[in-house]
């Protein structure tokens, strides 16, 4: 459709081409050139303004909810087997303390390091499984911008020399731009952004509620991971119609 319509502006001013092109064609130009430019920019940084504080507040859910309750689950872990009497965290610890022995010290130190990094992975995991989406959204999204941008700079310079006497410029801009399919296309994206962004810190509030140590901690862990999934997977509008 937006090929279309900008098709269907060049055959306009086309067809009004044997008429006199005043000065202030160069002008309109120049401006309408200069202010896409200009709302390029801002469009994209509002998106990426966006997107940062959609990834902070999930960032902030792992470090605020998920790792307690990791360290919390794993280590809760470690003491059933010591009490079971298996092999375990505690257990090489409480040996390397009795033994004051080299060989005890390293095993204690080596497990250490082995239950971090286990610890580590999983932190790591659940970040990539709720940045990921979101990620590539933004990456998606700018693409698409960029390219929407690119089409209508194009268009306005293939069709510059065309355009008519003008009374009102800005009015003759923003015509030009809605043919083109861009006008309100920053608010459409922001309106949209802010929706994800304020769906996205209400969920990452109530799972800060989360006490990491209860027995349901990991159901409800769960239910916000796959709200903030379902917010952030949604297909979200770049401003096109």
């Amino acid at each position: 459709m937006r090929v279309k319509n900008i098709g269907v502006l060049a055959a306009l001013f086309l067809f009004t081409a044997c008429a006199s092109i005043p000065k202030e064609t160069v002008l309109l130009s120049q401006t309408l050139g200069s202010d896409l430019q200009i709302l390029h920019q801002s469009h994209n940084d509002i998106t990426d303004l966006y997107f940062k504080k959609i990834e902070n507040d999930i960032n902030s859910f792992v470090d605020d909810v998920y790792v307690p309750f990791v360290i919390h689950y794993a280590l809760k872990s470690q003491l059933q087997d010591y009490k079971d009497g298996k092999p375990c965290l505690y257990s090489v610890i409480e040996l390397a303390g009795k033994q004051e022995g080299e060989e005890e010290a390293k095993a204690a130190i080596n497990d250490m390091q082995e239950f971090l990094e286990a610890a580590q992975n999983q932190i790591s995991g659940k970040r990539k499984e709720l940045l990921l989406p979101i990620k590539q959204q933004h990456s998606e999204i700018t693409k698409s911008i960029n390219q929407s941008y690119e089409n209508a700079l194009t268009a306005n310079r293939t069709i510059t020399a065309y355009l008519q006497s003008l009374r009102k410029l800005k009015e003759t801009q923003q015509e030009a731009l809605s043919m083109i399919g861009l006008q309100g296309a920053d608010s459409l994206l922001t309106n949209s952004l802010v929706k994800v962004s304020e769906q996205v810190e209400k969920a990452v509030e109530t799972g800060k509620k989360i006490d990491a140590q209860s027995d349901d901690a990991y159901k409800q862990i769960q239910k916000i991971t796959n709200q903030i999934k379902e917010i952030t997977n949604k297909k979200q509008s770049n401003g096109e119609k």
